[in-house]
C-alpha cells in the first residue's frame, strides 16, 4: 500500500514509475491518496458538508484512517500479507501507522522521510497564534511559515496537530515490523546516511537502509533502481517472492478504486 508526500498525489509521475515497477516484479499495488493530497482538496463525506483537506489543513491523526482505508482496499482484493510504503511526509504518516499493531501489517518502507524536520518543535510564536485562532473559533485560519512546499503557510489546526505529533524517536523505537528506509543521495536536505544510521540504532525490529547514488527526492531517473531495492528488500526479508501483481490507484475521500491500471 502505497501513499504520498505534502502537497502531492499518487498520481504524480515519481510515483506511477514506482508503483508500475513493483507490478511488473510481481506484486499488487494499492495506490492511494491521503487527506494531505494538494494545497486545499475539499473532501466528501458519507453525510454532511464537505470538509477541508489537503496539506493546509491535514491533521496528522487522520492519517492511521487514511492508511487503514487503502489497507482494507488491498485485504478485500484478497492480500493476506500487507506492506505499507509511505514517501517524504507520507513516510511520517505510515510511520504513525506501523508503529501500532495491525493485523496483516508485515513490513514498512520509510522513503525519504523528513525526520530531521520533527526533530524540533515548531516556532512559539507562530504556534502561539494557531492556538490563540484555535480558541477562537477560527481553526481554519492560515499561519505564516517558512515552509516553501506549502506556500508558506498551513492552518493553525494542521500546525497544532504537527507539534502534537513531536519528536518521531519514539515512534520509532515502538516498531517491531522490519523496516526499509531509503534516501537518494542528492537529498541531503531532508535526509541521508546519518538518518539511516539512526533508524537503525532506534527500530526495534529488523532494518535495512538503502542509499541510492545520484537520485534526488522524487528519485527521478531512479524510479526503477527504487523498486528494484524495495521488491529485493520484500521478497528477502518480508513475505517471499510474489505470486503476481497488480496496480490499483485510488482516490481520497473513498476506498473504492478508481482504475486498475496493470500492464498500462
Amino acid at each position: 500500500m502505497y501513499t504520498h508526500g505534502v502537497t502531492s498525489t499518487v498520481f504524480r509521475q515519481t510515483h506511477v514509475r514506482v508503483g508500475r515497477e513493483l507490478q511488473r516484479a510481481g506484486y499488487t499495488v494499492v495506490a492511494g491518496n491521503n487527506r494531505g493530497t494538494a494545497l486545499a482538496t475539499p473532501l466528501l463525506q458519507r453525510s454532511g458538508a464537505r470538509v477541508l483537506g489537503g496539506s493546509w489543513f491535514d491533521r496528522f491523526e487522520d492519517a492511521p484512517k487514511d492508511i487503514g482505508a487503502w489497507v482494507a482496499v488491498a485485504v478485500a482484493g484478497g492480500a493476506k500479507r500487507i506492506v505499507v510504503l509511505g514517501h517524504s511526509l507520507g513516510a511520517v504518516k505510515a510511520l504513525l501507522y506501523g508503529s501500532e499493531p495491525r493485523d496483516g501489517l508485515v513490513g514498512l518502507i520509510l522513503a525519504s522521510p523528513p525526520l530531521r524536520a520533527f526533530d524540533r518543535p515548531p516556532d512559539a510564536e507562530p504556534l502561539a497564534r494557531a492556538r490563540r485562532a484555535v480558541d477562537e473559533g477560527r481553526p481554519q485560519e492560515l499561519i505564516e511559515l517558512a515552509n516553501p512546499l506549502t506556500f508558506g503557510r498551513t492552518s493553525a489546526t494542521t500546525l497544532l496537530s504537527r507539534a502534537a505529533v513531536g519528536d518521531l524517536t519514539s515512534r520509532l523505537r515502538s516498531v517491531r515490523l522490519p523496516v526499509l528506509a531509503i534516501y537518494g543521495s542528492e537529498e541531503t536536505d531532508i535526509g541521508g546516511q546519518d538518518d539511516l544510521d539512526r533508524m537503525r540504532q532506534l527500530v526495534a525490529g529488523s532494518f535495512t537502509g538503502a542509499l541510492i547514488a545520484g537520485a534526488d527526492h522524487l528519485y527521478t531517473g531512479h524510479e526503477a533502481q527504487a523498486a528494484e531495492i524495495i521488491a529485493g528488500w520484500i521478497g528477502s526479508t518480508v513475505t517471499g517472492p510474489p505470486s503476481g501483481g497488480r496496480l490499483v490507484a485510488t482516490k481520497n475521500g473513498d476506498n473504492d478504486p478508481i482504475a486498475d491500471v496493470s500492464g498500462t
